[in-house]
């Protein structure tokens, strides 16, 4: 096997590992809410605050991950990361602040992990590019499935103890480890020296075209799959539900969305395609939230299923943006970067403010119209992404015949894969 092939293969094992481990240390606290609240002696308000912590968390982190890809190298960071997030982990039984502290580690670690996972495609699997951000949007559905599903069994299974419970996901997290420390050094790859900067990387990344509009695409989406996320299962027990068939309700929403993870980026990089796979997955969301509240119980998995594939297509449609509306292969990481900081930081309000409302006895109805209503914002911001995102490949590739031929875009990954190549080897 080449060097490269070698490369690649190790690359994609990164990859799987990091999309399997950044959302069932969320989804596992979501589906046992009720539970830790008892165990842990939390008012509703710490619940709400409890569950916003991570996306809070994935606002303030996201700027330090140049920063510790600059430090100790690309490789270094995923597993220095997945180290701690393990760590947290293990952790979160010891009391409310070990709880509490846990959390804000994880939320971090998830946080840097997402931005540093896109950098892995960029720099060894560019080539499949649209492929392989599937696969990494498709592994959080994964993720985020397997957490909410089991949480309840296993918490049943350790004797109703809600501490073990949580810790138990700790596991998981020390194999993704293995796997990080295993092939990390394989990504790793020797580069030709500097080279100059090239003008989309001298100009100021707050200035960058396409930038406000996909970072509020991206909010909305964020802010709506952490809503959901963090109340679907006391949203189904208000509308009837049993707590093991409403985590199965928030386990079948990630199931559901899929094969929307997977294949949404690939269409979305298609130009033609772009702007219509926005519109139908905002309108979608909007009207799958509308059907939550006013749906009958015996319609949720119809609807949740539905509400599924909408969030996850538009959280694959989100990281295809990042990819096509940077200036460049060598700032994508610092577009993701304020793009990702930025949006979750907006969408921290969503668990929030959902979770104080409920707690003032808001019913979850107003509540989830709002949510529907962000659904619509989101529908608006997308159109604006897909225009500069193409605007951004029309001025950015190398020739306009090229593009006739169907050889730019190929031709643009090549080069973008080798500039990142040259930036690994220049981080390690």
């Amino acid at each position: 096997m080449s060097a490269q092939r070698r490369q690649g293969v190790a690359a994609g094992i990164l990859v799987i590992a990091v999309g399997l481990s950044v959302r069932f240390p969320i989804t596992n606290t979501s589906a046992l809410l009720g539970e830790i609240g008892t165990g842990y002696s939390l008012s509703p308000s710490a619940l709400a605050v409890l569950s916003s912590i991570p996306v809070l968390l994935f606002a303030l982190a996201a700027p330090l991950a140049p920063l510790l890809v600059g430090r100790i190298g690309l490789p270094r960071s995923i597993a220095l990361l997945l180290a701690v997030l393990a760590c947290a982990t293990l952790l979160r039984p010891l009391g409310p602040a070990p709880l509490f502290v846990s959390t804000v580690l994880i939320g971090a670690s998830i946080a840097i992990l997402g931005i540093l996972a896109p950098q892995i495609i960029r720099s060894a699997l560019a080539t499949r590019g649209g492929f392989w951000t599937g696969v990494y949007t498709a592994s959080f559905g994964v993720s985020a499935a397997t957490g909410a599903a089991f949480s309840v069994p296993l918490f049943h299974a350790l004797g109703d103890d809600v501490g073990p419970a949580l810790a138990a996901w700790g596991v998981p997290l020390l194999i993704a480890l293995a796997f990080a420390l295993a092939f990390g050094r394989r990504i790793a790859t020797r580069g030709a020296g500097p080279r100059p900067a090239a003008a989309g990387e001298r100009q100021p990344i707050l200035r960058a075209r396409g930038l406000w509009p996909v970072t509020g695409f991206f909010a909305c989406q964020a802010l709506l799959y952490f809503s959901m996320t963090a109340w679907l299962p006391t949203i189904a027990m208000d509308r009837g539900a049993t707590p093991a068939a409403a985590g199965l309700l928030l386990a079948w929403m990630s199931v559901a969305g899929l094969p929307a993870a997977l294949f949404a980026p690939m269409l979305a990089s298609r130009a033609g395609w772009r702007t219509p796979m926005l519109v139908v997955t905002a309108l979608l969301g909007a009207a799958s939230l509308l059907g939550l509240a006013i749906a009958p119980l015996e319609a949720m998995t119809v609807v949740v299923a539905v509400l599924g594939v909408a969030l996850s297509s538009a959280f694959g449609i989100s990281v295809a943006l990042i990819v096509l509306t940077a200036p460049s292969g060598a700032s994508t990481a610092a577009f993701s970067a304020v793009v990702q900081g930025l949006g979750y930081g907006a969408a921290a309000a969503g668990p929030l403010l959902s979770g104080l409302l409920a707690g003032a006895g808001i019913g979850w109805p107003v509540i989830i119209g709002g949510l529907a209503a962000v659904g619509l914002l989101e529908l608006g911001f997308g159109v604006a992404s897909s225009r500069a995102s193409l605007a951004v490949q029309r001025t950015g590739e190398p020739s306009a015949s090229a593009d006739r031929a169907g050889d730019r875009e190929a031709d643009a990954v090549r080069g973008e894969a080798a500039v990142d190549r040259e930036l690994g080897a220049r981080h390690e």
